[in-house]
């Protein structure tokens, strides 16, 4: 999946990141049960605050685009995982 930002005063990173994954996800890019990368994971790649991923996707899962499912990682700790619905 690919996303990329513009200039801060085009839209705020939360809102941009939230349309381009609408966009792949209304375009089948992104398919019905894949994973969305975790808001850390995310925003370290595009080099931006996780909080704006989370925004991103809390947008998302109201819209009922994507659900958060929680699981546990190999230690048993538990894991939260976004994906689309």
């Amino acid at each position: 999946m690919n996303i990329e930002l513009k200039d801060r005063s085009h839209n705020p990173v939360y809102m941009q990141v939230r349309e381009q994954i609408e966009a792949h996800i209304r375009n089948h890019t992104v398919t019905s049960g894949e994973s969305l990368p975790s808001p850390a994971a995310l925003g370290q790649q595009l080099s931006v605050d996780k909080g704006e991923i989370q925004r991103a996707y809390f947008e998302l899962e109201r819209l009922g685009l994507i659900t958060k499912q929680t699981g546990k990682d190999f230690l048993g700790k538990p894991k939260i995982a976004y994906r689309v619905s």
